[in-house]
């Protein structure tokens, strides 16, 4: 546990977890309060705790970046009729009572001045823990459509910070701020030049840039291996491809050698591969969607259709209202109806040009250091 070494030494939990989405604007928060504390007089220093579930994704992400988790037993409701999921419902609420008594003592031993929600399950208890122990509470919510945590509890916070515009009619009578969603060591773009070597790709060509994620898309690599030698027939143009790791063996084979589809399971240098991009197809994801934005580009979203509460469908039509992207559902998909779409958009520079000065309109670039300041603030009067 982190002590209290200094009276006047910011305490902030920040709650959230089980997928990257809620992880990573976490982090982002965490370093960047670093930062603002290092700049500001009313805080001598910050101390983190971070909760979230046993054995999500925060697991690993947040220890290599530095920071104590404190791990909760907690679980989602399965809608699985399997007997894996079946059981997981068992034992839903001994886990619920044990997070909650294990919140509780975590809270009371940490003391936080502020408990931070990024939302996911994981950050349910904790969140309620705070509010019952009259620690403010902050709300940080990425998608379009609100997750249940933030709906459940934004009225109750002090401040709600939001990405989308679209997510305030869904958050009547709670305190909201859009402020964009914060995110981690994105940097700019490269010389496209560079980032054609980088790959082998033509700089000549335009790139579409086919992204399904850290761990892939199914659908979308399936569909791809079935179409793609019909479109790079049709048009001119060349493929970035991030298959994901569990689909890149799969999909190299049902490729072959193609001078113009470069495929890779993951790219870590994607200040490089959004640099060649001309166009992306990808998932809809708030993380995704803020990254793209970030460096102006247009998308074709093919929402995954499983997400909870339809919430990358959400994402994706308030980036098509915003003249950013054009969606293509998945079941789409097998009606044909991507090719036309394609060809709409890459062989008419006037909606790329259009559809990239949307997504650059989107991008929020103070988003982490607003709401950061805004988190100081409530501390500070709190405190």
């Amino acid at each position: 546990m982190i002590s209290k070494t200094k009276t006047n030494t910011l305490r902030v939990a920040l709650a959230g977890g089980g997928t990257g989405g809620h992880i990573i604007p976490a982090l982002a928060i965490a370093e960047q309060l670093q930062r603002n504390i290092a700049e500001q007089s009313v805080f001598g220093g910050v101390e983190f705790l971070f909760m979230g579930s046993d054995y999500g994704m925060e697991n690993r992400l947040i220890p290599e970046a530095g920071f104590t988790l404190e791990t909760l037993p907690v679980r989602g409701l399965s809608r699985s009729l399997t007997l894996s999921g079946l059981k997981q419902n068992i034992t839903l609420p001994g886990r619920l009572t044990a997070s909650i008594l294990k919140a509780n003592g975590v809270l009371r031993e940490f003391d936080p001045h502020i408990t931070v929600g990024t939302g996911g399950y994981a950050s349910a208890v904790p969140v309620r823990q705070s509010l019952r122990n009259n620690i403010p509470v902050v709300l940080q919510e990425q998608n379009s459509y609100p997750g249940m945590v933030t709906r459940l509890f934004a009225r109750k916070a002090k401040q709600v910070y939001l990405t989308y515009e679209d997510a305030l009619k869904h958050l009547k009578g709670a305190q909201t701020l859009i402020t964009g969603n914060p995110i981690r060591h994105l940097g700019t773009s490269i010389d496209r030049q560079e980032a054609a070597s980088f790959f082998g790709l033509n700089p000549e060509l335009p790139t579409l840039f086919i992204l399904g994620g850290s761990q892939g898309a199914r659908a979308i690599n399936h569909h791809f291996v079935r179409k793609i030698s019909i479109y790079l027939e049709k048009l001119d143009m060349q493929v970035l491809w991030q298959t994901g790791k569990a689909d890149f063996e799969f999909c190299q084979k049902q490729i072959g050698t193609n001078p113009r589809i470069v495929l890779r399971p993951f790219i870590n240098e994607m200040d490089h591969a959004y640099s060649i991009a001309d166009l992306m197809v990808c998932r809809a994801g708030a993380m995704t969607l803020t990254e793209i934005n970030h460096f102006g580009l247009p998308a074709i979203l093919i929402p995954l259709p499983s997400a909870a509460a339809n919430h990358q469908e959400f994402n994706a039509r308030s980036q098509e209202t915003a003249g950013a992207a054009r969606v293509v559902l998945e079941a789409e998909l097998a009606e044909g109806a991507f090719l036309p779409l394609l060809t709409d958009v890459l062989t008419n520079q006037g909606h790329l040009t259009s559809m990239s000065q949307a997504s650059s309109g989107l991008r929020r670039p103070n988003a982490t250091r607003e709401i950061c300041n805004s988190i100081i603030r409530i501390a500070n009067t709190s405190a």
